[in-house]
């Protein structure tokens, strides 16, 4: 990620007020995004809007913490069909997944202009209505370790794919938004833990060198496909990671 990680902060108040701020970042360039996709879709040129697909994908995984407290905004934009009456042809089935599912089956502008036009009005709500969201103040301790453990059981599960393959790309991208987490809440971790925090983001950097590790001449490799050679260090450096994270929000939970 190039972004410039958050400053870590001090309090849980100061710590939500940042991260607020780092999603409105995160859905200002998921809007650009998804509108150049969109221009893409309608001129029928479906190479350039799965690539384009893929980045609006990875910004919204970069979100990370705060996705749990969007309800059905949240749904609208990243749902799955799983357990819609009609799967992927309910009208239920929204968003970015459902875009992906398009570009990887076939369909083309008829079919997905309307659904991008909608993804657009649902991320614009949801960039209104996100100062009025509450996000308890439990919650970004305990999303500091359930990004990757959701990445783990969606991502690498197969769970989340609608035809693109893009595991580890988004598996990298839940990287991402843990180390926000871990950014903000470094400073808090350590007076609770001296040095903890540091443990924690060498597990998260030896992750994310593991899936950097399993990209050929720059490109992603379709998760369901590559090797077991490939897979296995991602998944090794993912549970180590993940038994790590588990402590922090029990470090939260103790603090009086």
């Amino acid at each position: 990620m190039t972004d410039p990680l958050p400053a870590p902060a001090q309090t849980m108040s100061a710590a939500i007020t940042s991260y607020r701020g780092y999603v409105n970042g995160k859905l200002d360039m998921l809007t650009g995004q998804v509108l150049t996709l969109k221009a893409s879709i309608g001129n029928n040129d479906l190479d350039a809007a799965r690539r384009q697909w893929l980045d609006a994908q990875l910004t919204w995984q970069r979100v990370g913490a705060a996705y749990g407290s969007f309800g059905e905004l949240g749904d609208a934009i990243n749902g799955l069909p799983n357990g819609l009456p009609k799967g992927t042809s309910d009208p239920g089935f929204t968003g970015l997944h459902r875009i992906e599912f398009g570009l990887y089956n076939g369909q083309g502008p008829g079919q997905l202009t309307p659904v991008a036009a909608t993804l657009l009005a649902d991320i614009d709500k949801l960039r209104g209505q996100l100062n009025a969201l509450t996000i308890d103040p439990t919650d970004l301790p305990i999303r500091c370790h359930e990004i990757l453990e959701d990445s783990l059981r969606d991502n690498l599960s197969g769970n989340n794919d609608q035809g693109s393959g893009m595991a580890l790309a988004l598996t990298a991208a839940d990287v991402d938004g843990t180390r926000v987490v871990l950014a903000i809440l470094g400073a808090m971790i350590n007076r609770l833990h001296p040095g903890y925090a540091a443990t924690v983001s060498t597990s998260v950097d030896r992750l994310a060198n593991a899936l950097a590790g399993t990209r050929t001449d720059g490109q992603w490799p379709v998760y369901r496909t590559a090797a077991l050679s490939v897979r296995q260090p991602v998944t090794g450096a993912l549970g180590a990671a993940l038994e790590l994270l588990a402590f922090v929000p029990v470090l939260f939970s103790s603090d009086d």
